[in-house]
């Protein structure tokens, strides 16, 4: 129950003006595609043409080898199903009135709706978890309900290529979630094609097999998420720099878009800090010391660290240890002396264990050469101490010979920019342990 979907050099113009320029791809039976790229880049009206809402100005679309300028309106409405970004209903009709117009193209004009059309209608609502909203008007429902009926209205219509033209748009994270997870079911269990135009590029990579990314009408790329969610596709589409990880819970590729670059952290002129590690934990504090002025660096890190791509986006100075390595003596003097450049220390929540207690030992180093250390602290160092004890004692050490302990960056800030009541002198005394 899928189609072939064969696009062959597409061309559309508006007043002279080419929105698709020549549009080349091949969609095979029962992939799910999502068409990515900046607004104008030419994704609704590439559904458009496929579903033949417009005629294009060259090239051609096949469904299984035949060309949809060939194909009657009833035999396209059979075999494909549209959900529109705008799919509002003016009139009172109910939802499982909506729904069953799904039912059109399968039954003569004029017949009335069977017992089957009936029954995949209520199967179709079920589906999407609107069937005991049957009887009630459309116009009273909410915006994600709407879309949820319009998805059951395709769902009956039982298409074998199904398109989505910004089916997110305007709804709760909620109900996106619900959307997708619907479309991937449809999908997998009834071998129905899918192309759906998509703004969100985290969603997509969550959920979608195969992406085409737009730019001024053309294909910029095509493939997997590993193929088109790059950095420098990001760039090129949609104008903006963009960090690419994998997200730490499902592994999909995620992207995000940093806040706008003032200077990088070489060229700063505030105060010289040096962040230990790289994890998850170090970025609000790497952030905020950005967002301040200062000259930052950073490590040791992995390359697989956020703290790693954080302060390569940056520029940030780093000292980078091979995964999976333990400090070796070369890597933990040169992290010494980045250390000894700086005048403060920060060490974020992050854990310890045998691979980075050299770091800890690198800052205890450095404090004893009079260099202030801040300590983050969400919870106690006993808790994320993996090392027997090792690390608790060192932290221990740290916070007696005067370290500063908070919970938050803004102490760590207020000192640096001379508003904190402590000074140094108090610090390297024992004046700054605020723990």
């Amino acid at each position: 129950m899928s189609l072939n979907v064969t696009v062959h050099n597409l061309k559309m113009q508006y007043n002279a003006h080419p929105v698709l320029d020549g549009l080349e791809f091949d969609l095979q039976r029962g992939e799910l595609l999502a068409l990515l790229g900046a607004n104008g880049a030419g994704k609704s009206t590439l559904l458009r043409c496929i579903s033949r809402v417009l005629e294009p100005t060259g090239g051609s679309v096949c469904l299984d080898g035949r060309d949809i300028s060939n194909l009657t309106a009833l035999e396209i409405a059979r075999q494909m199903a549209v959900v529109p970004q705008e799919g509002g209903v003016d009139f009172e009709f109910t939802v499982q009135d909506i729904v069953l117009m799904g039912r059109f193209p399968h039954i003569r004009r004029f017949q009335k709706e069977g017992e089957r059309e009936q029954d995949i209608a209520l199967s179709a609502m079920e589906m999407t978890g609107v069937a005991h909203l049957a009887q009630r008007p459309v116009t009273t429902l909410s915006g994600g309900e709407k879309q949820r009926v319009i998805i059951a209205r395709a769902i009956c219509q039982q298409p074998k290529l199904l398109l989505l033209d910004e089916p997110t748009a305007s709804l709760d994270i909620g109900y996106q979630y619900e959307l997708l997870e619907l479309a991937v079911r449809l999908n997998r269990e009834k071998g129905i094609t899918i192309i759906a135009a998509i703004h969100d590029l985290n969603l997509a990579s969550q959920f979608f097999d195969r992406f085409i990314l737009l730019s001024e009408g053309k294909v910029l790329a095509a493939g997997r998420a590993e193929e088109v969610i790059t950095a420098e596709n990001i760039k090129k589409s949609y104008g903006v720099p963009a960090v690419i990880f994998r997200h730490p819970l499902h592994g999909h590729l995620q992207v995000s878009i940093p806040k706008q670059q003032h200077g990088t952290g070489i060229n700063k002129k505030g105060p010289a800090v040096h962040v230990i590690g790289g994890g998850s934990e170090a970025l609000p504090v790497l952030d905020a010391l950005r967002e301040r002025g200062c000259k930052l660096s950073v490590g040791p890190v992995t390359a697989q660290d956020s703290g790693y791509q954080y302060a390569s986006f940056y520029r940030i100075p780093l000292v980078e240890v091979p995964p999976f390595s333990p400090v070796s003596d070369e890597i933990y003097e040169a992290h010494l002396r980045m250390i000894r450049e700086a005048v403060l220390v920060v060490v974020p929540p992050i854990p310890f264990g045998e691979g980075n207690l050299r770091n800890l030992q690198a800052v205890e180093q450095a404090s004893r050469e009079g260099i202030p250390v801040f300590i983050l602290e969400e919870e106690t160092s006993r808790e994320r101490d993996y090392t027997g004890g090792q690390a608790t004692a060192v932290i221990s050490r740290l916070k007696k010979k005067g370290a500063f302990v908070t919970t938050d960056t803004d102490t760590m800030i207020a000192y640096l920019y001379g508003q904190d009541k402590y000074s140094p002198k108090e610090a390297e005394t024992g004046g700054g342990n605020k723990g």
